[in-house]
């Protein structure tokens, strides 16, 4: 089964120069944890990486800084590596494995952001089969 059958197609994104507490409060709003950092390129939507609600505890409310002052890019790990739509889920399940990564971001043959997939939507799509 490919990815484009399990991703989430309309992922929730924010920009990399959006503030941390602009990303804690989309998360709250949208009930998610996981955000897909974009950037605009000549009008397409390219995954930057995955921002979590575990890296905003971790690297930033842990050592006390200052949410307000911190943008998205400023705790982006470096470039996320995306996922294919065409991709399998079990190569796909191993790379998140390897990487510690709960969300890889998924893009279309042109490189635009096509959806996000989470390791539960892998799990759930295994155990379906």
């Amino acid at each position: 089964m490919a990815l484009g059958r399990v991703a989430t197609r309309r992922p929730v994104c924010i920009d990399r120069d959006a503030t941390i507490v602009a990303a804690s409060r989309l998360m709250r709003a949208q009930d998610v944890a996981e955000l897909v950092v974009i950037e605009p390129r000549e009008q397409r939507r390219v995954p930057a990486g995955i921002i979590s609600a575990r890296d905003i505890i971790t690297r930033i409310v842990a050592f006390n800084l200052d949410a307000a002052a911190l943008t998205v890019g400023d705790i982006l790990w470096a470039r996320t590596a995306a996922g294919h739509v065409g991709d399998g889920i079990h190569e796909t399940l191993e790379r998140l494995i390897a990487t510690g990564s709960d969300a890889l971001p998924i893009v279309d043959s042109d490189g635009n952001l096509a959806g996000v997939v989470l390791v539960d939507d892998l799990l759930r799509a295994l155990a379906e089969t």
